[in-house]
């Protein structure tokens, strides 16, 4: 007797959610965590936390913050398609072999701020003197550093100089939760490692994508790692049969015991690891979790699809509203209660939550 179509999807959907940490399992800390899912997305610190806290039951902000700043294990920096993530630190070099050619060099938007060539170049040596200087400077400062050498600080220069800068390996970003995020040196802040060519740094990135999203295609990789068409073929090759099968991810994933239920962050990595959501995200609400303009809502997840977005809201009693797309079932409202206590717990707060038909 064959395997039925959804037997198929269910088991590849909770294979994807036991690689994304998002089944039941052990108290991680914040760099296997890190680690695990081939890194998170960080534009956005707190939607990075929660999407870190959704894979470990019991961290604590702080946690997250002591492993960048004392314990140096996570590194912020700027990798896949461009954007900000964390890392774990042995790690950086190699990855930014990989994506700081693609997407550190100048390019049109770089002409346009007027920091394209000669001026780009005495901008990011700028920083980078300022910083071995200085040790550490906060965004204000960075703009003084960089008007001092002719850049136009008032618009979006200063971040896009700081972004090729980063993918130069100059400097990574220590961010900070009650203040202003810090800039250092990469080389002051991570010990040098052996890094290898840019081809095996191909081919190793995919493998850690297929530990973190399989069972996956290369269309998918493509999508998650903004590389070239070529470039993630020559990794997908390393890493597959002679028939193009995947050789870590596996290609009949089990259907195991329901997924609980989980809020993870906004841009969370599940979302963004494949370039066909469907598994996950029905069509139909598609348009409430991504309405354009690359946000990803923070989502409620029922074994692994998601059926509802939410916010947290700070005010005298902080709240988690929670706006699902259709009635959520017992089993969800109950897991949605126990995520919130969880919430409670990692941010040293006691919110309350709602379910919201209205909420605006």
């Amino acid at each position: 007797m064959g395997i039925s179509q959804p037997y198929v999807l269910i088991a590849t959907r909770r294979a994807h959610l036991r690689a994304q940490l998002l089944d039941n399992h052990p108290r991680a800390d914040v760099e296997t965590v890190v680690a695990a899912v081939a890194g998170i997305q960080a534009q956005d610190i707190t939607a990075a936390a929660m999407s870190i806290r959704a894979r470990s039951p019991d961290l604590k902000v702080a946690d997250l913050f002591g492993a960048v700043w004392a314990q140096r294990g996570a590194v912020l920096t700027w990798s896949m398609r461009g954007t900000r993530h964390l890392h774990p630190a042995a790690d950086v070099r190699w990855l930014l072999e990989v994506f700081g050619p693609v997407f550190g060099r100048p390019g049109r938007r770089a002409e346009q701020l007027g920091i394209a060539g000669a001026s780009g170049d005495r901008a990011v040596a700028a920083l980078r003197d300022a910083l071995a200087a200085e040790g550490m400077l906060t965004r204000p400062q960075v703009k003084e550093r960089l008007a001092a050498v002719g850049v136009d600080v008032s618009g979006q220069a200063p971040v896009h100089v700081l972004q090729r800068a980063a993918l130069e390996g100059v400097l990574c970003v220590l961010p900070d939760p009650h203040g202003q995020e810090r800039y250092v040196l990469l080389d002051d802040w991570v010990p040098p490692s052996d890094v290898p060519s840019r081809e095996e740094a191909l081919g190793l990135l995919a493998s850690r994508y297929l530990r973190a999203f399989g069972p996956a295609t290369v269309a998918d990789f493509r999508a998650w790692s903004g590389l070239p068409a070529a470039q993630a073929e020559l990794g997908w090759a390393a890493v597959t049969d002679g028939a193009g099968r995947p050789a870590v991810s596996g290609d009949a994933p089990e259907a195991t015991r329901r997924c609980p239920v989980r809020l993870t962050g906004g841009f969370d990595t599940l979302l963004l690891g494949y370039a066909d959501r469907s598994l996950h995200l029905p069509p139909e609400h598609a348009r409430r979790v991504n309405a354009g303009g690359g946000l990803v809502r923070p989502a409620v997840l029922d074994d692994g699809v998601v059926v509802a977005t939410w916010r947290y809201v700070r005010g005298a009693t902080d709240t988690v509203e929670v706006i699902p797309f259709q009635a959520l079932s017992r089993r969800a409202l109950d897991g949605i209660e126990r995520e919130v206590r969880d919430i409670g717990v990692f941010l040293g707060r006691e919110p309350r939550h709602r379910v919201c038909g209205e909420c605006k």
